[in-house]
């Protein structure tokens, strides 16, 4: 059987017979021009198509604090470490890392970024849905609010090295970022807040004060006022104003941000 002709052999071929230009090398040898660029680069220096005679690495061995080590990176949340790196950083090949984690029952797997519903949140939740059940009339008059961060770029991972994806949080995300406060209704929506410092007791309070007059124009007659069960949300503060000016509320049920359909907005415009 005849032997094949590496692409570089092939190029190396093409310079000698005097074709030199980045195009010339690239159509003949079947390669990108980057690659026809770099060849040609090589063979200036004098180089051959023979593939260089790098010398073998030493591999560590693998004992008991090499593994230590490839644990502990895997479970670093401050980096989130590839099976590449971490091979780098103990001086194992990447077949044997990776054979170390999955002794140990770790994978590289997506995680469970969401809630997770206690026997009693779920309780709870049941019997929320349940009494809605009984005021859906209720539901054209409920205005919807919350707050959303949103980053220049997502940077939170969404794998990593874990051996519970449930139980797991991952990293925090960082970079540079707005705040959204907004309110939706049957009605229409609320007029955005945007803002950059982080939501206080006092921030919302004047928030919910600006939007009030939108509100009774919206419902004459009255409205159901939602919102999540967040610190700032339960602050004194808050809490008088609405009384004060909201006196018919809807109850949230704890741990449900998701039940809402502002999640779906927020969603939408991110």
């Amino acid at each position: 059987m005849q032997a094949r002709i590496s692409p570089k052999a092939r190029a190396k071929a093409l310079y000698d017979s005097g074709r030199t230009s980045v195009s010339q090398i690239s159509r003949g040898a079947s390669v990108s021009e980057r690659t026809a660029y770099r060849y040609l680069a090589a063979f200036k220096k004098g180089e051959t198509h023979e593939r260089k005679n790098y010398p073998q690495r030493k591999n560590s061995k693998k004992t008991q604090d090499v593994v230590n080590e490839i644990l502990r990176l895997a479970r670093d949340r401050r980096r989130i470490w590839s099976s590449m790196a971490i091979a780098s950083k103990v001086n194992l090949s990447h077949t044997a890392v990776v054979d170390v984690l999955r002794d140990h029952q770790i994978y590289y797997q997506s995680y469970n970024r969401q809630l997770k519903l206690t026997p009693d949140t779920m309780k709870e939740r049941k019997k929320f849905a349940n009494q809605m059940k009984l005021r859906e009339s209720d539901w054209g008059f409920v205005i919807f609010t919350d707050e959303c961060s949103f980053f220049q770029k997502d940077t939170k991972p969404k794998k990593l090295w874990t051996g519970d994806p449930l139980k797991e949080k991952g990293t925090g995300t960082h970079g540079l970022k707005v705040h959204l406060w907004g309110g939706i209704s049957a009605m229409g929506a609320l007029r955005l807040e945007i803002f950059e410092d982080s939501m206080t007791a006092l921030k919302l309070k004047n928030i919910m004060r600006s939007r009030l007059p939108q509100l009774n124009r919206m419902y004459p007659g009255g409205f159901i006022w939602q919102q999540d069960n967040s610190g700032v949300h339960r602050s004194n503060t808050v809490h008088k104003f609405i009384d004060k000016y909201m006196p018919q509320k809807l109850i949230w049920p704890s741990y449900s941000p998701d039940l809402s359909p502002i999640e779906n907005v927020w969603k939408w415009l991110k």
